[in-house]
């Protein structure tokens, strides 16, 4: 997983930057989370103590901490921050069971959506002339 490799905050970086590299990560996250799924007849089923799995703890570690100097760094992004910890919390709680169901996954997809509308939302928002960082 290269996704972690070379990836911190430096303080002097444009905030634009920095969630630039936030989504990239929160993104990768989902592809490797939704790889990591098997289908069965009855739902999902996981390992948690598989390689993958244990790549996919060290990534949400990676970004925990990278939120972390992002908010340092940013304190008056809450909706962007509370959305990233609800989407890592998600990921982790439904990636720590054996099995995975329909209901469980589709709740996680959902903070997954929300967590992408806020990144959406706050590239649209450093892109105007005026509030370019």
């Amino acid at each position: 997983m290269l996704a972690t490799e070379g990836k911190k905050m430096d303080e002097y970086s444009p905030k634009r930057h920095d969630i630039a590299q936030l989504k990239y990560l929160c993104e990768n996250l989902f592809d490797d989370s939704m790889a990591t799924l098997t289908d069965s007849h009855h739902g999902w089923v996981n390992d948690p103590t598989a390689e993958s799995n244990l790549q996919l703890n060290d990534l949400i570690e990676h970004i925990a901490s990278f939120t972390m100097n992002y908010k340092i760094k940013h304190v008056e992004d809450e909706a962007l921050i509370t959305q990233i910890d609800e989407y890592l919390d998600d990921t982790f709680m439904l990636f720590s069971n054996y099995s995975v169901n329909t209901q469980d996954l589709q709740r996680w997809q959902r903070s997954a959506k929300r967590l992408f509308n806020v990144f959406t939302e706050e590239c649209a928002f450093l892109q105007q002339p005026s509030h370019s960082l």
